[in-house]
C-alpha cells in the first residue's frame, strides 16, 4: 500500500513538472532527419523568385535528403532586413541561403560577430571582389556571384537603338556593393556613342515615380541596373515608359518579361541552381564552406519584349527579333 502511494505521488510530481516546463521546452520544428534551410531575399521580384526556385528545386533533386525551407522577405525595407537577419542567424538552421548583396553581407557579418558557424551560401551579388570579401569575412560563407560588365549591354543598346542620345539611370547608390562605380564606368563608356548619362538617385522604391516622372519625357532610354531597390518598383517605371514612348533597358531578364522593351542579363534560375550545388556539397558531402571557391555566372543574353517594344519606341525588323529571342 505504501509503495503504491509513493508511486502515485511520483507520477503526480512528474506530471506537474511536465505541466510547468513543457511551454518552455523547444519543440521540434521539422521531422527528424529533415534539414532546415533559411532563404533570405531582399524584396519581391520575378528575378529573385527565379533564383529561389532554382535553388530549392535543384537541391531537392540532387539527393534523397528531405528539406524544410523557410523564406524571409525584407520587402524592400532595410530596417526589416536587419531585423530578419538577426532572427534567422539565431534560428538553428542547417544552412542559410541569401539572395543579393544586402542580405548576404548582413548575414555574413552577423554570423562572424556572434561566432555562429551555420553554413552560409550567397547568390546574386556582383563582382568577384565583393564575393571574395564576403567569404573572407566569415569562415562559414561561400557562394555564387555574377560577373558584371555593362559595356556589352551598352553596345547592344547602341546597335538596337542607334539614335539614343540621353539615358537616365535610376539607381540606389547605397545598394549592395555600391552602384556608383558602375555609373561612372557607363557614363565614360557611352561617350564614344555620343550619349549623355543622367542619374537619379533613389533610396526607397516608393520614391521612384515622383523623382523620374518629369524627367522621363525628355529621355530616350531609362536604364535600370541589377538594383533590388529599383527593380522592386519596376512596374511604375514600365507604366511611365509606355506612356511617354521611352525605352526601358533592364539589366535582368525577368524585368523584360514584366514589360521592359529591352533586357540584358543572366538566367536567374541557373544562378540559384549553381548555389544549390554548393549547398549540397556542404550538407551532404560535409565539405567546409570556406574550402569551396566562389563561383561565377557569366551567361548573359538579350531579350526583347514584343508586347512593349513599340510602346517604348523600339523599331526592329523580324530578322533582328528572331536573332535575339531564340
Amino acid at each position: 500500500m505504501k509503495k503504491m502511494i509513493i508511486l502515485s505521488l511520483a507520477g503526480i510530481l512528474g506530471a506537474l513538472i511536465l505541466y510547468f516546463t513543457l511551454p518552455y521546452m523547444r519543440k521540434p520544428e521539422s521531422p527528424v532527419g529533415q534539414l532546415r534551410i533559411a532563404i533570405f531575399t531582399p524584396t519581391t521580384h520575378p528575378a529573385l523568385e527565379e533564383i529561389e526556385q532554382g535553388f530549392t528545386y535543384t537541391l531537392q533533386q540532387l539527393n534523397t535528403k528531405s528539406y524544410a525551407f523557410t523564406t524571409f522577405n525584407a520587402n524592400g525595407n532595410k530596417t526589416l532586413l536587419r531585423a530578419q537577419a538577426e532572427e534567422l542567424v539565431s534560428g538553428n538552421y542547417d544552412l542559410i541561403f541569401t539572395i543579393g548583396a544586402g542580405c548576404s553581407q548582413t548575414v555574413a557579418e552577423l554570423l562572424h560577430k556572434k561566432g555562429i558557424t551555420t553554413p552560409h551560401v550567397f547568390c546574386a551579388v556582383d563582382s568577384r571582389e565583393f564575393a571574395q570579401s564576403l567569404q573572407d569575412s566569415n569562415k562559414s560563407t561561400t557562394g555564387v556571384y555574377v560577373k558584371v560588365d555593362y559595356k556589352p549591354e551598352m553596345d547592344m543598346l547602341h546597335k538596337l537603338k542607334p539614335d539614343t542620345k540621353n539615358i537616365v539611370l535610376v539607381y540606389d547608390p547605397l545598394h549592395g556593393t555600391g552602384l556608383e562605380k558602375y555609373k561612372k564606368e557607363i557614363e565614360e563608356y557611352i561617350k564614344k556613342y555620343g550619349i549623355t548619362l543622367h542619374a537619379v538617385e533613389v533610396y526607397q522604391a516608393n520614391e521612384i515615380q515622383q523623382k523620374i516622372a518629369a524627367l522621363i519625357p525628355t529621355m530616350d532610354v531609362v536604364l535600370v541596373l541589377t538594383d533590388n531597390t529599383v527593380v522592386s518598383g519596376i512596374d511604375a517605371i514600365i507604366v511611365l515608359c509606355n506612356r511617354y514612348g521611352v525605352t526601358l533597358l533592364a539589366s535582368d531578364l525577368p524585368s523584360g518579361k514584366k514589360g521592359a522593351a529591352l533586357a540584358y542579363g543572366i538566367t536567374e534560375y541557373e544562378s540559384g541552381s549553381s548555389a544549390a550545388h554548393i549547398a549540397d556539397t556542404i550538407l551532404v558531402q560535409g565539405k567546409n564552406p570556406h574550402e569551396i571557391p566562389i563561383r561565377a555566372i557569366t551567361n548573359f543574353r538579350v531579350e526583347i519584349n514584343r508586347d512593349t517594344m513599340k510602346l517604348q519606341n523600339v523599331q526592329l525588323d523580324e530578322a533582328v527579333l528572331k536573332e535575339y529571342n531564340q
